[in-house]
């Protein structure tokens, strides 16, 4: 006899002995969104200046770099010449010149073809480069990375006039140029009080003095200094560079690894300001005032960063890097200066010769 026929169909036999169960489809609660969102923010904060920190380091070594190919072609300038260049070259008679160092170090380094651009012209200074063109090309060698307002160029009065007996005739700067710019000037050293770091003035008597809210005055240089100040004379400041400056090895008695020879400039952050403050590798285009000499040179007066964080218009040194600024010493060494630095050990080591042999304290 064979089974009795089930009466109950196969299908529902099925889902009696295995029930379909449907999975229920729940959303994120906000509190779970929350969490999430939480820990991703706690990600970033721990990361992130980590991330900062580490461009920040980049850029730093790249400027340390920039300055260390400006140190080694100073280095073979003077191989050649037996001399560092002029910080700024003026006649006694004739066109005013205002070429200045880095100008004539280009030829030892990437950027030969702009020297050589602009070596037929010389004769005319500056001024004669007004027809010349593509001579002021941005070169990023020059430029620090953590600097991006130095694409920011404005323009900047240029003497067209002559020099006679050594002296800039007045009234003579009206040619404006749109300068290419550097992040890299040389070190002038620094005057003493009466004329240095504070305002002589020499219409009162001799003790009268009025502090000065710029960041190194270069001497307050113009044409109410004397001769020996006006235009940033070497002998006076006592550094690298100055008005047709040949400083040798033999006269850096201080010692060149204690000795600084070029250094960082911020630029300002407003770029529709005067030209005070902003650096430029061809010279400098007018000798007569602070403003013009600072575009090439910077002296030691006071501390650097004086104007940070809000970026003051400065003839002095800075830079964007946190904590202080790099610079070149005389034997091609580079070294990143606190800005804490005491301003007495700042000036001494801005000097070539003053005989304290101080030696920088840096990375």
């Amino acid at each position: 006899m064979g089974w009795p026929m089930c009466l109950v169909p196969a299908k529902c036999r099925l889902n009696k002995r295995f029930p379909t169960v449907k999975a229920a489809v729940r959303g994120v609660t906000r509190l779970e969104f929350l969490l999430v969102l939480s820990i991703v923010f706690l990600n970033v904060a721990i990361f992130l200046p980590f991330v900062v920190r580490s461009r920040d380091a980049a850029r730093r070594a790249e400027c340390k770099n920039n300055l260390k190919q400006v140190g080694l072609a100073l280095a073979n300038y003077h191989d050649n010449f037996a001399a560092f260049p002029s910080g700024f070259e003026v006649n006694p008679n004739g066109n005013y010149l205002g070429w200045g160092w880095n100008l004539k170090i280009l030829p030892y380094s990437d950027a030969a073809d702009v020297y050589h651009r602009i070596e037929p012209h010389f004769a005319n200074g500056i001024h004669g480069l007004k027809d010349v063109p593509n001579w002021n090309r941005q070169l990023s060698s020059l430029c620090c990375p953590s600097d991006t307002d130095v694409e920011k160029v404005p323009h900047a009065m240029v003497v067209t006039g002559k020099v006679i007996d050594g002296v800039v005739a007045a009234g003579t700067q009206n040619w404006q140029s749109r300068l290419p710019r550097s992040s890299y000037v040389g070190n002038a050293g620094y005057l003493q009080l009466e004329a240095g770091g504070i305002q002589y003035n020499s219409a009162a008597t001799p003790t009268s003095i009025v502090p000065l809210m710029n960041a190194g005055s270069l001497g307050n240089v113009g044409v109410v200094q004397s001769p020996r100040y006006r235009y940033c004379d070497q002998k006076s400041f006592r550094g690298f560079f100055g008005q047709n400056s040949h400083v040798r090895y033999r006269d850096v008695t201080d010692g060149t690894s204690n000795t600084l020879s070029v250094g960082e400039r911020y630029s300002p952050a407003d770029a529709t300001a005067s030209a005070t403050g902003y650096g430029t590798w061809i010279g400098v285009p007018d000798c007569t005032n602070a403003q013009g000499l600072a575009m090439s040179l910077g002296d030691a007066s006071l501390r650097i960063n004086i104007g940070m964080p809000f970026r003051e218009q400065t003839t002095g040194f800075g830079s964007l890097h946190e904590g202080g600024a790099n610079f070149a010493l005389g034997d091609g060494s580079v070294r990143c200066l606190s800005q804490k630095i005491e301003t007495v050990l700042f000036r001494y080591l801005s000097v070539i010769n003053d005989g304290s042999y101080q030696s920088p304290q840096g990375k």
